[in-house]
């Protein structure tokens, strides 16, 4: 797993810790997933997934708990139904605001040269 670059909000709810604006918080997608399992009403996550035959997409996920250390269970937002993840076929995370968001959301199939930008 990567880490990833979480870009915070300067106009957010009290509850979310926020810094001046354009400053950038590194925080590891486990913490992202976490923020959005505690607040699923604000967040929602997307990243890259490599199912079992190596095809990578885009998927924005609500997450919803951890089934194991290598796992979690989500509400996938493109196919529209729980879903679980295998944390090691997961890259590029980016925790996103849920108001930003409209189910379905597209699954965007990743080549393997776009993956790796």
């Amino acid at each position: 797993m990567s880490t990833a670059t979480l870009y915070l909000d300067p106009v957010a709810p009290a509850s979310v810790a926020v810094t001046a604006p354009r400053k950038r918080s590194t925080i590891s997608p486990m913490q992202m997933l976490r923020t959005a399992m505690l607040d699923a009403d604000e967040w929602v996550v997307e990243f890259e997934y490599s199912d079992s035959k190596g095809n990578r997409t885009r998927r924005t996920v609500s997450p919803i708990r951890f089934a194991s250390q290598d796992r979690f269970l989500g509400l996938c937002l493109c196919r529209e139904e729980p879903r679980q993840f295998y944390l090691n076929r997961c890259d590029n995370f980016r925790l996103i605001r849920s108001e930003d968001v409209i189910m379905p959301v597209e699954i965007l199939p990743l080549d393997p040269q776009t993956a790796r930008q």
